[in-house]
């Protein structure tokens, strides 16, 4: 999983440059704009560029096809194992709860933006597989039949690409390239950036045990991974262009902005796919409490409002807090979010993605705007 940390390199270059001002007649300010950041990302690390597209494009040509082989030589389902307990705790580490809290203690305790860009990485990854799975609808391995199980099936979703795979290559990925550059560790011709090499590697064993537990084939994991990769790398380009753009709107207009993509992306993905996340239920219900349409348009609503309230009113600021005061705001954050989350996506069951898209909104409101107003009338 070298390519994470090849690629933070690689992508530093657009981040870490001064701006600067080309003079174009007769082009617009947007094809001006385009030009200035291809010009800054091949300046001084050219070679580093380059070394991590081929990289990046090396292992994934691998990737693909040590699928293949797997496949056409019918050693996929000799992965499978009954004896899966640590892969099935490996496994969560892929799962939206674990997100959920990681994403809250770095809005609360390290970078609002950061966590912000973190969430939408993992949101876009997370709506683009459940697309492709309705698409595609690819049946899971026959170990994903299990009669203990609701409707006899570990899984209830289709198969490829694998959601594990790639929200973790978004996110952990996405969080990796954060920390490229501390802790390192020196040898005598390279610099290992630790936290990344770790983050690879969850990245890893998360894929891997989608198949020893035995609900994916090599195939979605593989898909999962590319797809992952390509939904990273677009994040990475894109973010800051749009970003600036959004800025740029009035506040009112990011408002309605917000309300408008979050609720026509989730009508949209309902309706095209009413049965999403249920896909392999011989009877499946319609508009039901799963898939990722309706918790990818309650986030967005919920924390995209709560992001913009709290940065035009409360104004919290974790980078300027001591640590102590971190760990209490912490603490609190999650206290609260968790009073707010459990009950009602453990205790109060109401199938309807509709009270799915609700129980999101809200959870990431009180996430992006209560918590950290709370937290500041703390402090």
């Amino acid at each position: 999983m070298s390519f994470i940390f090849h690629l933070y390199t690689y992508h530093s270059v657009a981040k870490n440059q001064p701006k600067s001002l080309l003079v174009c007649e007769n082009c617009s300010l947007e094809i001006c704009t385009f030009f200035n950041l291809v010009k800054k990302m091949s300046e001084r690390r050219e070679f580093l560029s380059k070394q991590a597209l081929i990289l990046l494009f090396i292992l994934s040509i691998v990737v693909l096809f040590l699928g293949i082989i797997f496949i056409y030589t019918g050693l996929n389902e000799s992965f499978y194992s009954s004896q899966n307990s640590i892969f099935k705790a490996i496994t969560y580490l892929g799962e939206p709860v674990v997100f959920i809290i990681i994403a809250a203690i770095l809005y609360i305790g390290y970078n609002k933006k950061f966590a912000k860009n973190l969430v939408l990485s993992l949101l876009i990854a997370t709506y683009l597989n459940q697309f492709f799975k309705s698409i595609f609808q690819d049946p899971r391995p026959t170990a994903n039949f299990n009669a203990a199980e609701d409707y006899g099936l570990v899984e209830t979703s289709y198969g490829f690409p694998s959601g594990h795979t790639q929200t973790a290559v978004a996110f952990w990925g996405f969080l990796g390239y954060e920390f490229k550059d501390n802790p390192t560790k020196k040898l005598e011709k390279f610099t290992i950036p630790i936290i990344p090499v770790i983050l690879s590697s969850i990245i890893f064993l998360v894929s891997i045990s989608r198949i020893i537990v035995g609900v994916h084939d090599v195939q979605d994991i593989v898909g999962g991974f590319l797809i992952g990769i390509a939904v990273l790398l677009m994040f990475m380009y894109l973010e800051p262009l749009i970003s600036e753009k959004f800025n740029n709107l009035s506040f009112s207009s990011k408002i309605l902005l917000t309300l408008v993509v979050s609720i026509s992306m989730f009508l949209v993905g309902t309706l095209l796919f009413p049965n999403a996340g249920m896909g392999l239920v011989p009877t499946p219900p319609l508009f039901p409490d799963s898939g990722a349409f309706g918790l990818f348009g309650g986030v967005i609503l919920g924390f995209g409002i709560g992001y913009l309230l709290e940065g035009e009113y409360v104004k919290y600021d974790p980078t300027s807090l001591p640590r102590k005061k971190l760990i209490i705001n912490i603490v609190i954050g999650l206290i609260i979010l968790l009073i707010v989350f459990v009950p009602f996506e453990y205790l109060l069951k109401i199938d309807s993605v509709f009270y799915r898209f609700a129980r999101y909104g809200l959870a990431s409101f009180v996430l992006s705007f209560l918590v950290p107003l709370i937290c500041k009338k703390i402090n």
